[in-house]
């Protein structure tokens, strides 16, 4: 199966991603991206797979990801499964900031995330101990403690996951014409968003356009646009106290009824149980 690729949203706050995924099921989602990948699994359990490698992980799986490297997370048992992410490129920091003489044991630890690294023991406790209390802190903190959760981990030991390298070769056309697409669809979600609009933007044909879309991501344009209007609702209500339908509208959807079936047909659960119930679970983590 070809991998996906994905556009990690940008912040105007951040020149890195920090996000936090919590759902009651994690689907497979064979992917990669330009970014390295450190992901924490806080609640829930399945398969990860990283390369050619697939391992069952559980609460406390820590795992860096190289750039381009193909992966996905699964899964398992129903219940509430929860991730924190960070995702960084190589030069979030500057050109050649890990090349410096203090952040080589970093600039070696990201070499060989490649292969998918996996931390474990009482250093890696600590390591995943920072990356849950990174939420609270102000921008610039959340910077610095991932710098300090790299150091840590560039001194522990890790296993290798995957036995070769698959890092993804991309047409880099095709990667100009993908990063336009989605591009627009992240800036301009809330209004109309349209296979024409898409296909214009880079000089195709929208028949064309469509499999093209398709062939490289590896989902229709419209389920697309529909997964990043979904993705900044379940956002919003969880982080906000704002009325159903505003967030709906705010998202792109117009019709409450329409959105409250394409959210529940994605999270299992209609909006305002979805509220409640990453709530309690909040308050049980606490």
């Amino acid at each position: 199966m070809r991998p996906s690729l994905e556009r990690v949203p940008s912040s105007p706050y951040l020149s890195w991603h920090h996000g936090v995924r919590a759902e009651p099921r994690f689907a497979f989602d064979w992917h990669y991206h330009p970014e390295y990948e450190l992901t924490l699994i806080v609640a829930g359990s399945g398969r990860r797979y990283v390369g050619d490698r697939v391992d069952d992980y559980e609460p406390g799986d820590l795992v860096l990801v190289g750039a381009l490297t193909p992966h996905t997370w699964e899964s398992g048992p129903a219940g509430w499964h929860e991730a924190v992410t960070l995702q960084f490129q190589h030069d979030a920091f500057g050109a050649g900031f890990f090349g410096r003489p203090e952040f080589q044991g970093v600039e070696r630890l990201l070499a060989r995330a490649g292969h998918g690294l996996r931390f474990s023991g009482p250093g890696a406790d600590a390591a995943a101990a920072g990356v849950v209390g990174i939420g609270g802190l102000d921008p610039a903190r959340r910077s610095l403690r991932l710098l300090d959760v790299l150091v840590t981990l560039a001194e522990l030991p890790a296993e290798t996951l995957s036995t070769r390298s698959l890092v993804t070769d991309v047409d880099a056309s095709a990667r100009r014409r993908i990063d336009l697409v989605i591009g627009l669809v992240r800036r301009d979600y809330p209004e109309e968003v349209t296979v024409a609009r898409a296909a214009s933007l880079v000089a195709m044909t929208p028949d064309a356009f469509s499999r093209f879309f398709r062939r490289h991501t590896g989902r229709t344009f419209t389920d697309y646009v529909n997964d990043v209007r979904l993705a900044e609702a379940c956002r919003r209500i969880v982080e906000t106290d704002a009325p159903i339908s505003e967030i709906a509208a705010a998202c792109g959807y117009q019709n409450l009824s329409h959105f409250n079936r394409r959210f529940r047909a994605q999270t299992g659960m209609s909006p305002r149980e979805f509220r409640r119930h990453f709530r309690a679970e909040g308050r049980a983590a606490q």
